[in-house]
């Protein structure tokens, strides 16, 4: 179980996922894949050791009332809220946008 995978739900409040494996990097290893049920796109990969995405309350509870469980996950928003709380800038914006945006010294948008 090395596999990393980032999923997210698709657009239009639907059961769709976007799912990309990722590299050792975190960059994506391969194209974007757009499946029509995040719960089976998730469940028929059992080997992904690690899943990412945006935001643990977007996407488990969807994954949790269908009975799927999931090993590990690396949630953006909470790591980003743990490191603004370490610098003591507790309270700014810890979306991906934002994340990103600090990577770059770009304007930092709202949540």
């Amino acid at each position: 179980m090395t596999e990393r995978w980032a999923v997210a739900a698709a657009d239009g409040g639907g059961d769709g996922a976007l799912l990309v494996p990722l590299a050792a990097d975190g960059t994506p290893a391969g194209p974007v894949l757009a499946e029509p049920d995040l719960v089976a796109s998730v469940r028929s990969r059992p080997g992904v050791g690690r899943w990412v995405w945006r935001s643990t309350e977007g996407i488990y509870p969807r994954l949790l009332a269908a009975g799927v469980r999931v090993e590990r996950c690396y949630d953006i928003e909470s790591a980003e809220l743990l490191l603004l709380g370490h610098a003591g800038r507790l309270g700014e914006p810890r979306s991906a946008a934002a994340a990103l945006a600090r990577l770059e010294n770009a304007p930092v948008p709202p949540d």
